[in-house]
């Protein structure tokens, strides 16, 4: 399980998560769990929703009010709520909120029944890897909380290191520093280098400032990008390394294993 949150607005953590689940080398659940309002159905996932080949009744919303009679959620608690990403036949979407009065409506006890479930999935053998927004206090931290690996977005630049400061500590009281990195969106690995001095934390991931593919993957905007584009290459090596980093090598599930919750 892989959480990704922000400080600040726009420091490309959507788009991360949209490029990455695109090359992710595994089966992966993409779980959007912006208290603010979900983009990924919206922005990546426009075109198909608006196709009708993804819609917005299947999602955070519809798993926290099937499960509100439960204390903990075994991964099965998970189907019917996910969607599959067209084209992508390893990747399956858990749509977000639309609003914050939906967010508030699942509460903190909707978000730990949900950390108990992709926890649970995340043993039989998919990823999943988390869109938690930006910083709030509606955060769902019982979803970081279970994380193997929490990455803080930012962009290279004093108000986004301004801002994520105060999240990378209240983060450190969560989670060891070995579970804690910062996702950034740079021109030059110096600029990265930058951001591990200031921050005190290691970059996980560093994907470069392509702006025609993110608009595609924030926005929906334009015809796929090439698997050749900067922002995929990148991506591809960044998700390898992940995945290889955090699964177990006993533990890998065989190709074609279909898991219960995600198919």
């Amino acid at each position: 399980m892989i959480a990704m949150v922000s400080a600040k607005c726009s420091p490309g953590v959507t788009t991360a998560v949209a490029a990455l689940a695109t090359v992710w080398p595994h089966r992966l659940l993409v779980v959007d769990a912006d208290p603010t309002g979900g983009d990924l159905l919206t922005g990546w996932g426009g075109a198909w929703l608006v196709d009708g080949r993804l819609n917005t009744g299947c999602g955070v919303v519809s798993f926290a009010a099937s499960t509100r009679h439960l204390q903990a959620v075994p991964s099965e608690g998970l189907a019917g709520h996910v969607q599959e990403i067209p084209g992508l036949e390893h990747v399956r979407l858990l749509a977000g909120v639309a609003s914050r009065a939906q967010a508030a409506a699942i509460g903190d006890a909707g978000w730990q029944r949900l950390a108990s479930a992709t926890r649970d999935l995340s043993r039989e053998g998919p990823d999943v890897l988390i869109d938690a927004g930006r910083w709030a206090s509606d955060t769902p931290w019982p979803l970081l909380g279970e994380a193997d690996l929490v990455l803080v977005g930012l962009r290279p630049n004093l108000r986004h290191l301004t801002a994520a400061r105060p999240l990378i500590s209240v983060v450190r009281e969560l989670v060891p520093i070995t579970r804690l990195g910062v996702l950034v969106t740079v021109t030059t690995s110096r600029e990265a280098d930058r951001v591990a001095q200031a921050t005190g934390v290691p970059v996980g991931v560093e994907l470069p400032d392509d702006p025609s593919a993110a608009r595609f993957f924030s926005d929906g905007i334009g015809g796929h990008p090439s698997h050749r584009c900067a922002l995929l290459r990148i991506s591809r090596t960044a998700a390898l390394r992940l995945h290889r980093s955090l699964t177990p090598p006993d533990t890998a599930v065989a190709p074609g294993v279909v898991e219960v919750g995600v198919a």
